[in-house]
């Protein structure tokens, strides 16, 4: 299982907010800095979200393509990403895979039409907490993770992202149930959210999830360094 740091970007700092609440956590400094220490650690994948864009605050688009240019062999950016014209022009700037969540509630033709055109390159994050997904940044309650996990059947993409809200940005561990939803599903699996230690990787290992994205365990040092289990 490969471990993917995370850098979550909010005007124009990298920041790790506790639960996604906006002025929690801590501020990390320049993404592009953030980035090329994380590449000269040798993280060859990068997980990237613009809290800017998934909250209609503007986005981080020039830091984006900045990261973009050092190096990585993967790079997975999320937020905001509500179209396919924005998807298109994420990846026009070597961005190799989008992640999406709220578009398959609030504009299911558009997911469609996404899924149609870039299902090879598209991840669906659930972000959920107690059993429900979380939408439009996590301020709103959409489909139980059951139904959500149905719904994503119908579609053809690359892989699916359980990111567990009510532990993110806490260091508190992991969804100790996440082994029920990830049986679920036959395509990539990512996680996030609550990850403290190496227990807890190994746990999600034993869960058959693909990738682990670290954040406030990587910029605390706990699991800096870490790139596989």
């Amino acid at each position: 299982m490969h471990v993917v740091p995370s850098i979550d970007i909010s005007q124009g700092k990298a920041v790790k907010r506790v639960r996604g609440v906006k002025g929690t956590g801590i501020i990390i400094g320049d993404p592009i800095k953030v980035a090329e220490n994380i590449y000269s650690l040798g993280y060859d994948t990068v997980h990237i979200v613009d809290l800017d864009a998934a909250e209609n605050l503007g986005n981080n688009e020039e830091i984006i393509a900045g990261i973009a240019r050092i190096g990585f062999k993967r790079i997975e950016v999320g937020g905001g990403i509500r179209s396919i014209e924005k998807a298109n022009r994420m990846l026009s700037l070597g961005i190799t895979e989008i992640v999406v969540s709220s578009i398959l509630f609030t504009n299911k033709e558009e997911f469609d039409k996404m899924t149609e055109l870039l299902g090879d390159r598209l991840f669906f994050s659930i972000d959920y907490c107690e059993g429900k997904t979380l939408i439009k940044g996590w301020k709103e309650e959409a489909k139980s993770v059951d139904e959500t996990i149905s719904l994503l059947k119908n579609y053809d993409i690359k892989g699916v992202i359980f990111t567990y809200v009510c532990n993110e940005g806490t260091k508190k561990g992991i969804d100790e149930n996440i082994s029920i939803y990830s049986s679920r599903v036959n395509k990539l699996k990512g996680y996030a959210g609550g990850i403290n230690n190496i227990n807890d990787l190994l746990k999600l290992k034993e869960s058959k999830i693909d990738f682990a994205i670290v954040g406030m365990s990587f910029y605390s040092g706990s699991l800096k360094g870490v790139k596989y289990v």
